[in-house]
Formats: structure tokens, C-alpha cells, sequence
């Protein structure tokens, strides 16, 4: 029970390392010419936001970011490198489950709309980046005693 709430409060804190070092990331990157489009199209994008709406997507990048770090706990074993390069390497594999997913419902949208989606996959490799890198130096700090029996089995 103490790994999964150590594994929760790891989630947590990568949710809040994704928005608030990623968010700065994307505002002076990608944020605008990804947003433009929105309001040429509002019967394809809501343009009136909800508080609903804002926490049913914080629930949703949550329950995305709780994924990538499932895989990265049970497959981190299996990967080499130190564990910045394991959580790159993973967190990559999410991503690009991530922004294949993004190119298939990109795929049913008219070419003007396609750029909202070109540029979610482009934040879609910030954001990871960012958020792996976290994991790499949190991880190994939250689960020492895994870590510990990980380095003496190799």
C-alpha cells in the first residue's frame, strides 16, 4: 500500500511539473499558433470552456500521465541506461503512442484543422520531455529501496 500512495503522490507531482514547467514551455512555443485555429472553427472546438470542462481535462491528463508512469514502473527494470534514459526512453514510447493516436483523429479533419493536431504532437514532445526528465530525478528518490534491489541485480 505505501508504493501505491508513493506512486500517487508521484503522479501528482509530475501533473504539477507538466503545467508548471511545461506550461512555460508551451506558452512561448507552441500555444498560439496551436490556439488559432480554434476560433475559426467553433463548431468543432468550444470556445466557452467550462469549470467542468477544466477539470474533466485536468482528470484527463492525469489518468494520461498515471499511464506513462505505470509503464515506466513496471518496464523501467527491463531497460538500460541510467534512469534519466530509462524514463526517456519510455516516457518517448508514451509519446509516441501519444502523437500516433493524435495523427489518426487528425487524419478524419479537414487540412485547416489539421494544424491544431500537428502542433498538440509537437507539444505532445515537449511536455513528455519535460515530464520524463522529472521522473528520471524524482523516481529513483521515491522508490530508493527499488532502486537499490534494481542496481545490486544487475
Amino acid at each position: 500500500m505505501k508504493t501505491f500512495f508513493k506512486f500517487i503522490l508521484l503522479v501528482v507531482v509530475l501533473n504539477i511539473v507538466r503545467y508548471f514547467v511545461g506550461g512555460p514551455i508551451e506558452g512561448v512555443t507552441i500555444m498560439e499558433p496551436m490556439h488559432e485555429v480554434m476560433p475559426l472553427f467553433p463548431d468543432t472546438f468550444d470556445n466557452d470552456f467550462s469549470t467542468t470542462d477544466f477539470a474533466l481535462s485536468f482528470f484527463y491528463n492525469f489518468m494520461m500521465w498515471f499511464t506513462a508512469t505505470w509503464v515506466f514502473h513496471i518496464a523501467h527494470p527491463a531497460v538500460s541506461g541510467n534512469m534519466i534514459m530509462k524514463s526517456l526512453k519510455l516516457f518517448g514510447l508514451m509519446c509516441l503512442f501519444f502523437i500516433s493516436l493524435a495523427a489518426i483523429y487528425m487524419n478524419h479533419y479537414a487540412d485547416p484543422i489539421k494544424k491544431f493536431y500537428l502542433f498538440s504532437m509537437l507539444d505532445a514532445i515537449i511536455v513528455f520531455t519535460v515530464v520524463a526528465l522529472a521522473n528520471g530525478l524524482i523516481y529513483p528518490k521515491l522508490f530508493a529501496k527499488n532502486a537499490a534491489k534494481e542496481i545490486s541485480a544487475s
